[in-house]
């Protein structure tokens, strides 16, 4: 199975996405023309003028979307999992690297202001938004640590580029 997802893998890929991408438009011309529509009418007013017209056609490609970008999350875990597994000493420094972003993520986590009484503790309690206490600490302590990790990466890229000039 790995040889042939080695050699064949992108071809798959590519072949599996341009179906998609078939069978979607598919849909969508059948169902336009099925609700007496051409593909220049605005879809937008007819919308505001006729707010009990449904235009679900357009579902499949959502859904579509959504079970490949499922399957290439799981995909990408179990072959991860299985790499890691097959060579535990090779991958030691991917996992030191993922334990010390989840370390990261805690600490910034744990240090997040829990006050919500300011201007944006307030936006964001009003039950619209559904925003909680613990998932205001998990915003920012995701924002902090993407924001230290883009500044790394950026960090990193200068350095390196000096350090290849004098290579």
């Amino acid at each position: 199975m790995y040889d042939l997802l080695a050699k064949k893998g992108q071809l798959f890929a590519i072949l599996l996405g341009v179906g998609v991408v078939v069978i979607y438009l598919a849909t969508v011309i059948s169902g336009i023309g099925g609700a007496g529509y051409s593909m220049s009418d605005d879809l937008n007013d007819i919308l505001k003028n006729n707010p009990d017209q449904s235009f679900d056609f357009f579902n499949l490609g959502l859904t579509l979307t959504i079970a490949l970008v499922a399957v290439a999350a799981l995909a990408a875990v179990v072959f991860g999992l299985i790499q890691m597994l097959s060579s535990p000493k090779n991958s030691l420094k991917g996992i030191i690297g993922v334990a010390v972003i989840v370390a990261m993520f805690f600490l910034f986590y744990s240090s997040a202001d829990s006050d919500l009484t300011s201007a944006i503790g307030k936006t964001i309690m009003n039950p619209k938004y559904a925003v909680t206490e613990n998932i205001s600490k998990m915003i920012s302590g995701g924002i902090m640590t993407t924001a230290i990790l883009a500044g790394l990466a950026f960090a990193a890229m200068i350095l390196l580029e000096i350090y290849n000039i004098f290579k």
